[in-house]
């Protein structure tokens, strides 16, 4: 499975997860990886954790349901041996590169 060819609907079916349509907390969107808020904090400060945004002049983190759902999907290995694919865990397929620079 590439995590990178499946649709929004298809990841939502894959983790059997029902869509809230608005931008995740920091809370929710560590409830649906099963991590405790400080960790998911901690790969926020790490830069390895799910794409997120924090408007400016505000302190509140905010997560769009679609790259938690893709961050999720881009670990799936079938052996141990597998290397992840750290440019998956940062990119989303779904925007352009100059979009993911800014």
């Amino acid at each position: 499975m590439q995590a990178d060819t499946l649709s929004f609907e298809q990841l939502c079916e894959l983790f059997n997860y029902t869509p809230k349509n608005r931008p995740l907390s920091s809370r929710e969107a560590a409830e649906i990886l099963h991590f405790q808020p400080n960790t998911l904090e901690q790969k926020r400060l790490a830069g390895t954790g799910p794409r997120y945004f924090q408007p400016e002049g505000c302190r509140r983190v905010y997560y769009s349901e679609r790259d938690v759902l893709y961050w999720l999907a881009s670990g799936a290995r079938t052996s141990t041996s597998q290397r992840p694919d750290h440019v998956a865990l940062t990119r989303a397929p779904w925007l352009s590169a100059d979009s993911q620079t800014a």
